[in-house]
């Protein structure tokens, strides 16, 4: 395809649905009020298919929780998600670091969220709990 035919991913409309990633529950009872939570630890199933972190990306979610975030995997989601339009920062609300400042290909623990009020809810989660 030519590159000016092409147009950029918009995600319009995410489900209120949070992703925890591995390490990440400490967080979940800070968000039920306002989100369906699934956390990865308690709530994968070999029976019961639940978002991925691929979810950001067709809109099952509104935002994902991660301890760090491999090059070739979801750090990878979190970039395009980031040129979809959200918010993605570290754990603290930080910008990310520079690629090559990272160890073993990986970023630091991720906050990805689809709108401002999101990355919000999400950083004062994680504020309020040591991870």
């Amino acid at each position: 395809m030519n590159l000016k035919a092409c147009a950029p991913l918009h995600i319009t409309s995410a489900k209120p649905v949070i992703l925890l990633g591995w390490g990440m529950n400490a967080i979940a009872h800070l968000l039920k009020d306002r989100y369906k939570v699934i956390d990865i630890a308690t709530d994968y199933s070999s029976d019961i298919e639940i978002p991925s972190l691929n979810g950001i990306l067709s809109g099952e979610l509104s935002g994902a929780v991660i301890k760090s975030g491999k090059f070739i995997d979801s750090a990878a989601l979190a970039f395009i998600a980031k040129e979809a339009g959200w918010i993605v920062t570290t754990l603290d609300g930080s910008i990310l670091p520079p690629l090559h400042t990272c160890k073993n290909y990986s970023l630091p623990g991720l906050i990805i969220a689809a709108s401002k009020s999101v990355h919000q809810d999400l950083l004062s989660a994680m504020q309020s709990v040591a991870v």
